[in-house]
């Protein structure tokens, strides 16, 4: 078969809803398990915090409120941690494949950072409502961006 039949280009080996909701292969390897349990298990204890501060009514305010961006901190660390161990636990082709997703998710966060801190500031000069609050949320955001660069690196090899 021809190397550069469209067909054979567009299909992947690897399936897409895994890809695209978890940002791994899809393979079922213990690796794999591993950090898709553990990421939910570290999502869930920070929901769960965050929600007892709503339960609470963030009281008292200045320990909750220093609390939150900590325990989302170590959350995101975490996840780093186990993405790392994943990493390091896959094959060359695949590990080259997720690298390569997130130098593409760093260029394109700057970008988007770039076109955001310009909104921020037409905003602000607009409605004085200080986006500058919802920022350090929107690195969430980049991981969707991650599998979905994934997605279509995938569709290469």
């Amino acid at each position: 078969m021809n190397s550069h039949d469209p067909e054979q280009t567009e299909n992947s080996r690897w399936p897409s809803f895994p890809m695209l909701f978890f940002g791994t292969f899809g393979t079922k390897t213990p690796a794999e398990r591993r950090l898709i349990i553990r990421s939910w298990l570290a999502a869930a204890v920070c929901i769960g915090w965050v929600l007892i501060a709503f339960a609470i009514h963030f009281r008292p305010k200045p320990l909750i409120g220093l609390s939150i961006p900590c325990v989302l901190g170590v959350m995101a660390s975490y996840i780093a941690w186990e993405f790392r161990r994943y990493l390091s636990a896959i094959d060359e082709l695949a590990r080259r494949m997720q690298l390569e997703a997130m130098a593409w998710t760093y260029l394109t966060g700057f970008v988007l950072a770039g076109w955001l801190g310009a909104l921020t500031t037409l905003m602000y000069s607009l409605t004085r409502w200080p986006l500058v609050l919802v920022i350090p949320f929107l690195y969430f955001l980049l991981e969707p961006v991650r599998a979905g660069w994934l997605y279509y690196l995938s569709r290469k090899y």
